[in-house]
């Protein structure tokens, strides 16, 4: 679109800047161009909660061309739970709208009076007053603005009690379907006094090479057509991958047990999905709709409804707290339900409460610690989420630094956690994988940013091996970076195969393609190339992409070793070397992905050593 808007929150002062297209072409776009704009707007030492903290959204140049998926919405800021400066990736229609109210990223600084709604809507932007939606639930407030805007199609990033309140484990939403902002985006937006953004316009983007472009999509179309699995993925969603994921993200009792997978199965399995009413939402030009709309058929909660970005969730809360049981397979869904409207990230509110319920039973707290009690009982979690959202409880709002601090060091080595936030992907079960190793050198700390990479399907067989270094080219590793990765006593070295993942996932957001396993598989490093070319008519080639990728993660490297944090953090957890109980009782200890050998901390800092070598960074440092 070639518009940047700078709103400043304080001053009320609205700017729209033209978008230096050979700055554009050499970030890519999207996550990229947000980065060179963070660096522009940013102050060393800013803290997270300021409202000298930038926080810049932006699309990528494929969103709203019809390319398959290309719907990504990438916030960048500083994030309160850890400090660190990275990005998180959102869906729905934020993005394709942003482009057609005439804008390819928005950057906000300052903080406004009082509670403003952001609105964007044809090469114009104002702010409106929301003092009456301050303490609604992002449901509410994005139903209400969203009736208020009248007719059209529109889009709302919104915020919760848990935002407003500078909870440092808040997110925001995007159209009540998709998480924005886990590291605490939602305090960001609050601390702005931020309530809400809304995007509407009937722009399109100028495609350069428009016949090139409906080549390429052509030849994606048709190979969509010979997926095999793709009714499945029509009919179960994210769900579909259900097996896998019920393997990979099962430890409860704080990592020291496996959720028995029959118990698994019974109360949240795909018979329990399939039970309620279901409706399937997707994203502009996505060809396999994966959010679901959900609605309690029968007993005593009939008629409950909601949204959310994927039934799974459900499972991740509910299974750490014994939520679901025969005669009630509903409460994980109502659960997860309170949290999204309050704005709460569901992953470290429930590793949180699982690991201070997990100390009591095992009698290093009282059971009245934080007085109400630490209890696996529904109405105490759903007392827990709003008294952390209204603050109505101490030191658990502001995470795990603050629980570290009051708690002291005897429990640091039980902590869940890595650069302050909590873990995802544990190694004990399936392997060190690029997932489960991408959170010791991921910037922000664990997420989800290496998913595509050959290690996404766990327990794959070493015969597969041949497979993996064609998902590397397609990931764009060059030969000799393959050569390299597969020169390993483990089968391949995880350490530089994980820096082509995150690269991996930095082409897809900074072009705006979804990093979903159903949708990214379709994509290949050449074909991303193509398509930039086809749509921004920028004469790359695929060595400046290469380029353009390495300038990104140094650039955002530096930043955040301009805060402090630097290779000395880069560290997997104690946990991690303690046995876990698998479901049989067996022990489980952290292994190479296929298995072969017990991986030791010598082992996991040769790897990092390995990564860094990758990236060409000197002991860490770009």
């Amino acid at each position: 679109m070639g518009k940047i808007l700078i709103v400043d929150l304080q001053s009320q002062h609205i700017e729209i800047r033209e978008l230096n297209l050979d700055i554009a072409h050499r970030f890519i776009g999207g996550l990229g161009l947000n980065t060179w704009l963070f660096k522009e707007f940013y102050k060393r030492g800013t803290d997270p909660l300021s409202p000298d903290n930038p926080l810049i959204l932006g699309a990528g140049p494929l969103v709203g061309s019809g390319t398959p998926g290309a719907a990504k919405t990438i916030a960048t800021t500083r994030f309160p739970l850890n400090g660190a400066i990275s990005e998180s990736v959102g869906s729905m229609r934020f993005a394709q709208n942003l482009k057609a109210a005439g804008f390819d990223h928005i950057v906000i600084i300052g903080k406004a009076k009082r509670p403003m709604v952001l609105c964007i809507e044809d090469n114009t932007a104002y702010l409106r007053d929301a003092t009456s939606l301050w303490g609604s639930d992002i449901f509410q407030t994005t139903d209400a603005i969203k009736k208020e805007q009248g007719a059209g199609k529109k889009s709302v990033i919104a915020i919760g009690p848990a935002g407003e309140n500078l909870v440092s484990f808040s997110i925001a939403l995007i159209d009540k379907a998709s998480t924005l902002g886990r590291g605490g985006l939602g305090a960001v937006m609050g601390a702005k006094n931020l309530k809400a953004i809304i995007a509407k316009g009937s722009k399109r983007p100028k495609v350069f090479n428009r016949k090139e472009l409906k080549k390429l999509l052509g030849g994606l179309r048709e190979r969509l057509k010979r997926f095999k699995n793709y009714q499945r993925v029509l009919e179960f969603g994210i769900m579909e991958n259900w097996n896998n994921y019920v393997k990979q993200l099962s430890p409860y009792r704080n990592f020291s047990k496996i959720f028995p997978p029959d118990k698994a199965n019974k109360l949240y399995g795909l018979k329990v999905y399939k039970s309620f009413k279901l409706r399937r939402i997707g994203c502009p030009s996505c060809f396999t709709p994966d959010k679901d709309i959900l609605e309690i058929i029968d007993g005593p909660y009939k008629g409950f409804k909601t949204s959310t970005t994927s039934y799974f969730n459900s499972y991740s809360v509910g299974h750490l707290f014994d939520l679901n049981t025969e005669k009630d397979k509903t409460a994980a869904v109502r659960m997860t339900d309170t949290l999204d409207r309050l704005g709460i990230d569901m992953l470290s509110f429930g590793a949180i409460l699982d690991f201070l319920i997990s100390e009591c039973e095992n009698g290093n707290l009282d059971v009245y610690a934080f007085k109400i009690p630490l209890k696996r009982e529904m109405d105490i979690v759903l007392e827990f989420a709003h008294s952390i959202s209204n603050r109505k409880i101490e030191i658990l709002p502001d995470g795990w630094k603050a629980l570290f601090t009051y708690l002291g060091n005897n429990f640091e080595s039980h902590m869940p956690i890595i650069k302050d936030c909590d873990i995802i992907w544990d190694p004990r079960l399936c392997g060190l994988g690029t997932m489960e190793f991408e959170q010791i050198v991921s910037l922000k700390g664990p997420r989800s940013a290496s998913g595509g990479s050959p290690t996404y399907i766990p327990g794959q067989p070493e015969e597969n091996l041949p497979l993996f270094q064609r998902h590397l080219d397609r990931m764009g590793a060059d030969s000799k970076a393959i050569a390299r990765i597969m020169d390993s006593p483990f089968g391949f070295n995880v350490g530089r195969m994980t820096r082509y993942a995150q690269d991996w996932y930095t082409l897809l957001s900074s072009l705006g393609i979804c990093n979903r396993h159903f949708i990214n598989r379709f994509y290949s490093f050449d074909l991303c190339h193509r398509l930039f070319q086809a749509v921004t008519g920028a004469e790359v080639e695929h060595s400046d992409i290469r380029k353009s990728l390495n300038l990104i993660w140094d650039t955002l490297k530096r930043m955040n070793l301009n805060e402090g944090s630097g290779p000395s953090d880069d560290r997997a957890p104690e946990l991690w070397f303690s046995p876990m109980e698998g479901p049989d009782g067996e022990e489980l200890i952290i292994r190479d992905y296929f298995g072969k050998s017990e991986l030791k901390k010598e082992d996991i800092c040769s790897l990092i050593e390995d990564y860094y070598e990758e990236r060409g960074w000197k002991k860490g440092i770009p």
